[in-house]
Parts: structure tokens; C-alpha cells; sequence
């Protein structure tokens, strides 16, 4: 059996990165997310920081005429980060958000998103991101809107729509349950 490799994009609060690492844990495969910061900042130059602000940042690329030295930063950090991605996907493996579905789309894939009702997202930020944000909901939509405006950006694909992936799992059913259909569907997968 060989296992696919597993992308995982989610929904802000819906536990999507926890999911992902168990996921990688049960079929014993490495699991790669933040650590993608430090090395797309390795290869660029760029320091940690400013990459993990620029891989957010959709830029504005199609709406002037001239690329700004920002709007080629953008694009440097995205192609340097699709370097990283490939080069890491030789072998089965489970990557967190940073459009890796569509980055290697044509490889062994199995691309996953995970969701999870607004009021359920908006109780997991508050008890386990610790976040300190007066309104959580709105920081909730807003790294929603800017996860999609980056995704729509960088793909032709449209992030959280359930076309553009090949399972979609609501997380509120369980983690341990949402893992365990991911797993399932690795194990079984044929493409």
C-alpha cells in the first residue's frame, strides 16, 4: 500500500493543524506546517517573521500595471515556499494550508479541508488558541477571508469549496473521528 500524500487546509479554530498531526502520527508519515517558515525563509533570505506575514498577504499583483517591490516579495515568498513543498512531498507526508494542493496537484494527493460551524470555531479560538483579541469572531472571519484571498489568489481554485478538494470533513463531529476518516481514506486511497 502506498499512501498518498495528504494536504490538510482548514477553517480558522476548526482544528484542522491538530487534526493534521494526528493524522500524521497514525500513519506514521511526517507532518510539516510551521516548519515551512523557516525553511522558505532559509532559501529566500528573508527573516522568519517576514515570511510568515507574506505568506498571508495576498498581493495586488493583477490590479496595477507595474509589480511594486512588495508585490515581487509576495510572489518571491510563494515560489520559494512552492520549492520547499515539492522538494519535501518525495514521499508520503501530511502538509498544512500553503495551497499544497494545488502546488502538487499533479502528484500521489489526497487534499482535505476541514470546517466547522462559526460558533464552534469561535469557542476553540477562545479556549485553546488563547488568543486576546476583544472580538473573537471577527478574527475568526477575517484569517478566513484572508486565507481564502490568498488561496483564490495563488490557485485556480476556490478555497473551502468543496470542489476544489477531494474530502471535506466537518471537525465538530470529533477530532478523533475526523482523523480517523482521513486516515481511512489514505489507507484506501487509489489515484
Amino acid at each position: 500500500m502506498t499512501l498518498p500524500i495528504i494536504t490538510v487546509s482548514r477553517q480558522y479554530g476548526s482544528a484542522g493543524r491538530d487534526v493534521a498531526r494526528k493524522v500524521a502520527q497514525s500513519l506514521q508519515i511526517p507532518y510539516y506546517d510551521k516548519e515551512l517558515i523557516a525553511m522558505t525563509a532559509k532559501k529566500t533570505g528573508f527573516s522568519e517573521e517576514f515570511v510568515r506575514k507574506e505568506e498571508m498577504k495576498r498581493s495586488s499583483v493583477l490590479s496595477n500595471s507595474l509589480f511594486s517591490l512588495s508585490q515581487m516579495m509576495d510572489v518571491q515568498v510563494f515560489l520559494a515556499q512552492t520549492e520547499v513543498i515539492q522538494q519535501l512531498a518525495v514521499q508520503p507526508c501530511v502538509i498544512v494550508g500553503r495551497c499544497a494542493d494545488y502546488v502538487l496537484r499533479d502528484r500521489n494527493l489526497l487534499s482535505v479541508f476541514i470546517n466547522a460551524p462559526l460558533a464552534d470555531r469561535i469557542e476553540r479560538v477562545k479556549s485553546s488558541y488563547q488568543r486576546r483579541e476583544k472580538d473573537i469572531r471577527a478574527l475568526v472571519l477575517r484569517t478566513d477571508k484572508e486565507r481564502k484571498a490568498y488561496y483564490d489568489y495563488y490557485t485556480d481554485k476556490n478555497w473551502g469549496d468543496s470542489g476544489s478538494y477531494d474530502l471535506t470533513i466537518n471537525s465538530s463531529i470529533g477530532l478523533d473521528l475526523t482523523c480517523e476518516l482521513i486516515v481511512t481514506a489514505a489507507r484506501g486511497w487509489q489515484r
